[in-house]
């Protein structure tokens, strides 16, 4: 298996508000106060700056709802957080949050790009009226020259097979030739190119351009064949 395909994929737009959420004093840090009384551990999660940390509240009170509907989480498990990957460690007692570093290399601490991946995309979404529908990190995008070095681009989403994100991105280095394009994973693309990772989780039929920031929806694109 895929060390990207966790034990749950989950990418529900709210969770329910059922544990009561301690912040700790740091104020960076967020932990369950409840889930040991229903025989699992308590979970934490922290982030790094002020900024992430409603975000990072309600990541812990979405994992919440997740064991509150059934689940038991042990350490060593993953969960899918939107866009990104989380993992847990500890024991009986805690599971703290880890989460993949931006190359998708190894586990780091901490729930940063999970909760910001979370909050730009569902906001790109929310502006434009679109469902939430982020990528897995390890589906294919299909990208021209120039987009991997910051250029301007425009980018479509089609209907595609479960292994590709179905997101094209071309450039104006782009000269119509099929061959000159490439396969890359969405998690080298938002690596490189954090200006496009907000738009990622735009469903399939949409369009947006890099440079202006416009973003459309194309119903012929969308009625495209997987």
């Amino acid at each position: 298996m895929h060390p990207l395909k966790g034990r749950a994929d989950i990418c529900r737009h709210e969770a329910e508000r059922r544990v009561t959420i301690e912040t700790r004093r740091t104020g960076l840090e967020v932990r369950t106060v409840g889930l040991s009384a229903r025989g699992h551990p308590e979970v934490s999660a922290t982030v790094s700056s002020a900024d992430l940390r409603a975000g990072c509240e309600h990541f812990v009170r979405f994992v919440a709802a997740y064991v509150e509907n059934g689940a038991h989480i042990r350490p060593g498990e993953t969960l899918r957080y939107g866009y990104w990957i989380t993992r847990f460690e500890g024991d009986e007692a805690v599971l703290t949050a880890w989460e993949h570093d931006i190359e998708c290399v190894r586990y780091v601490p901490g729930v940063n790009l999970a909760v910001r991946y979370w909050k730009e995309q569902h906001a790109t979404c929310e502006a434009v009226g679109a469902p939430f529908s982020p990528p897995r990190p390890d589906q294919l995008v299909v990208v021209s020259p120039g987009v991997f070095e910051g250029d301007p681009l425009e980018a479509v989403r089609y209907p595609s097979p479960e292994h590709m994100s179905g997101w094209w991105l071309t450039t104006g280095r782009y000269d119509g030739k099929t061959e000159s394009l490439r396969p890359e994973h969405c998690y080298h693309l938002t690596a490189r190119r954090s200006d496009l990772a907000p738009y990622l989780a735009l469903p399939f039929g949409f369009r947006f351009n890099s440079g202006s920031g416009r973003v459309w929806y194309d119903q012929a694109v969308a009625n495209e064949p997987a």
